[in-house]
């Protein structure tokens, strides 16, 4: 082969390459600019600024499908001779609202088809949960912060300092005419685009939790309980306004 040829061959394959990687880059990239973490002090502040920048978390029911007289503890052993609810947990995409909008209240895109939301409707009572470690794991161009990540110093998703946040309440499922539906969805097909691809014969809803209690972990001490009042009446401000404020 020449080696002109050859040379040509070599510049047009980085040339795809660029291009590829820029392909993927642009399909892994988050929708929403990352606003700023609030200080430690400010713990609804906190809790809304996860809630809006995260983009899953951890759907809990209680299972209708392993009944409590089914399952039960002996010590050692499993028995049937006891009676407790069965914890069933999930992994779920969610939204607070569009990019420049946030409300503070999830919304999930799903069916009656799957697990946690046929729970739902034996005990509408559920808790999300959510940690700062899955900030950077589907952006690209977002970077771990040290305390979750594995292989740092001290750094783990169970390190006080990578934040937890976990949010009780009703599932409820939204009104197809409503406009908080409308908003809901405008809000998770601009987040999680491929959600509007997803089978039709799934009869997809929307559903909001309804939030009554509020955890938080975001530094040594031990969780905060955060008055739901206090959690809708902060909002996480913007790195303008922050700068505005000095």
């Amino acid at each position: 082969m020449p080696p002109l040829f050859k040379y040509y061959c070599f510049c047009w394959l980085l040339l795809f390459q660029k291009y590829w990687l820029a392909l993927v880059a642009a399909e892994n990239s988050c929708a929403c600019q990352l606003q700023t973490r609030p200080d430690i002090s400010e713990k609804a502040q906190t809790a809304r600024w996860m809630v809006h920048s995260l983009d899953w978390g951890v759907l809990s029911t209680i299972s209708s499908r392993m009944k409590g007289d089914n399952v039960g503890v002996d010590d050692t052993i499993a028995t049937t001779t006891t009676s407790l609810p069965v914890p069933f947990g999930n992994v779920y995409s969610f939204v607070d609202g569009t990019c420049d909008k946030a409300t503070g209240i999830p919304y999930l895109f799903g069916t009656f088809m799957d697990q946690s939301f046929i729970d739902s409707v034996e005990n509408p009572f559920v808790s999300l949960t959510l940690s700062e470690a899955s900030l950077s794991s589907v952006c690209t161009e977002r970077e771990g912060l040290s305390a979750c990540m594995l292989g740092s110093k001290y750094g783990d998703p169970e390190n006080p300092v990578c934040a937890r946040l976990t949010l009780s309440g009703t599932l409820v499922v939204l009104k197809e005419d409503s406009e908080e539906h409308a908003f809901a969805q405008a809000a998770l097909f601009e987040r999680h685009s491929s959600m509007e691809g997803w089978p039709r014969d799934h009869k997809w809803v929307i559903a909001k939790i309804n939030i009554q209690d509020i955890w938080l972990i975001d530094f040594f001490g031990g969780a905060s309980i955060i008055d739901p009042a206090s959690y809708f009446s902060a909002t996480p401000m913007t790195d303008q306004e922050k700068s505005d404020n000095g």
